[in-house]
């Protein structure tokens, strides 16, 4: 039996244990082949927060998969119905469900491929490390972000889950993401090339956990897969960047390099 004592010390450990799910994919990839190269995700403060989008999440889902099956409704499973992504919806479902997703705060990063190094684009290990570099500065950029708006607090323990597509890792690979990561937000960078010290973000214990999944079993990376692929056709389509801003308003934090 918990004393009055243990629950007050847990009742403080809970009010002190901070967590961000960070749900990544992308859309287009890291080649010279192609122009943009773009990440997207959907991020929840609490787990509370997370379930209850997954919830209404698979509702539109499962309202909307089997107009998008080959199968009858006599043969039709329910299981055998097409992931829902962004290529392949009409632009009323798409506009549905992202109406939804911008309910929450969203993220992106968009890798202008042109404008890469040619010894990067040449070399798969160095395009690898430079999607890591990307992912690296969306990430910090957007703690540091919910930082300033008070959603975190740089001075209590902090649970980042980073969810990504397994998929990915196939063509871009992963270098030393979390590693990195843990440097970047909790002992800051030192830059000798240019002379520049980048200052810690968060000053208290620091745990990252990077998860690969299968985006055919993960509403969340989903959600991501449409923002990624909204974005990406934003970019190519935009006739001008007041344009692309205001298409883009929605976004949260948004990252353009290099």
């Amino acid at each position: 039996m918990n004393t009055e004592l243990e629950k007050v010390t847990q009742c403080k450990k809970s009010t002190n244990n901070q967590i961000i799910y960070i749900n990544l994919d992308d859309s287009g990839k890291l080649t010279t082949k192609e122009e943009i190269c773009t990440y997207g995700g959907v991020v929840f403060f609490s787990k509370n927060e997370k379930d209850k989008f997954i919830t209404q999440y698979r509702k539109i889902v499962n309202e909307l998969k089997c107009k998008y099956c080959k199968n009858t409704k006599e043969t039709c499973n329910h299981k055998d119905c097409p992931e829902l992504k962004s290529h392949n919806l009409e632009a009323d479902d798409n506009r549905r469900i992202l109406n939804y997703i911008k309910k929450y705060f969203v993220v992106a990063c968009i890798i202008k491929n042109h404008s890469v190094y040619d010894h990067i684009m040449e070399n798969k290990a160095s395009r690898g490390r430079y999607i890591d570099y990307a992912l690296r500065r969306v990430i910090k950029g957007l703690v540091e972000k919910v930082i300033i708006e008070n959603k975190i607090d740089p001075y209590k323990p902090l649970t980042v889950i980073l969810n990504i597509d397994e998929q990915s890792t196939k063509s871009n690979g992963y270098y030393n993401l979390r590693d990195g990561l843990i440097e970047e937000l909790k002992y800051g960078i030192v830059n000798y090339n240019y002379n520049k010290v980048h200052a810690p973000v968060v000053f208290d214990q620091l745990d990252i956990k990077l998860v690969y999944q299968k985006s055919e079993a993960s509403y969340v990376v989903q959600a991501a897969d449409l923002i990624a692929g909204y974005v990406r056709r934003r970019c190519i389509s935009a006739n001008n960047s007041i344009e692309l801003d205001k298409s883009l308003s929605f976004i949260d934090y948004k990252l353009l390099i290099p």
